[in-house]
């Protein structure tokens, strides 16, 4: 059975103990802003093709927002993510196991379409991250093929809402797309849908 250096429970506690230690660097930009916006959300997806052929992905997203208009705000946000893919085209094949682990470090300008007070606040958002992403290839019972983290620069783009169940505190889901580069001049578009919550300061 495939096991992977990685685990799912130990990558997400990582996101959470970043997001502090990002916002102890970033307290000299939140100075000037108007009000910030500190959020934490969550994404899964399971697809099964049959018993033998599945892909299996979470990620957690810690962002902190700085709101220098009513309805315009900077956006930093970083990303763990880990994905489990299970591949064997027939019994006769020998099974192949993938595992990948991606990071995304994400700069974003976000323009909400309501006032701060509002109970839905849809917005859009565009602006450019920085993706790693490392491989783990196990075919059968031969050893593990470890592929060396491959980054690149790509833009970012997206939309979502945000409810505001008090003046302080509310819910939030998104979806969001990255064009990534993927050799040869080729680029494909990752996406993510995500739902958690966010508090004012």
């Amino acid at each position: 059975m495939f096991q992977s250096e990685f685990c799912y429970p130990e990558s997400m506690k990582k996101t959470l103990r970043i997001l502090p230690i990002l916002m102890l660097f970033l307290l000299p930009l939140s100075s000037h802003a108007m009000f910030t916006e500190v959020g934490v959300s969550y994404s899964r997806k399971k697809t099964t093709f049959d018993a033998n052929n599945n892909y299996d992905s979470e990620s957690l997203t810690g962002s902190v927002s700085f709101y220098f208009a009513e309805k315009l705000a900077l956006e930093l946000s970083y990303t763990e993510a880990s994905g489990i893919q299970n591949q064997q085209a027939s019994a006769a094949d020998t099974p192949r196991t993938i595992y990948q682990k991606t990071q995304i470090v994400g700069a974003d300008l976000i323009v909400v379409f309501a006032d701060k007070k509002a109970l839905f606040q849809p917005f859009i958002k565009g602006g450019i991250a920085q993706i790693s992403r490392r491989q783990e290839i196990k075919d059968g019972t031969f050893p593990t093929q470890v592929l060396e983290p491959d980054v690149a620069i790509a833009p970012s783009y997206g939309l979502g809402i945000k409810i505001a169940l008090t003046e302080t505190f509310g819910l939030k889901a998104s979806y969001s797309v990255w064009q990534t580069p993927i050799g040869g001049g080729a680029k494909t578009n990752d996406d993510a849908v995500s739902a958690g919550v966010t508090w004012m300061f």
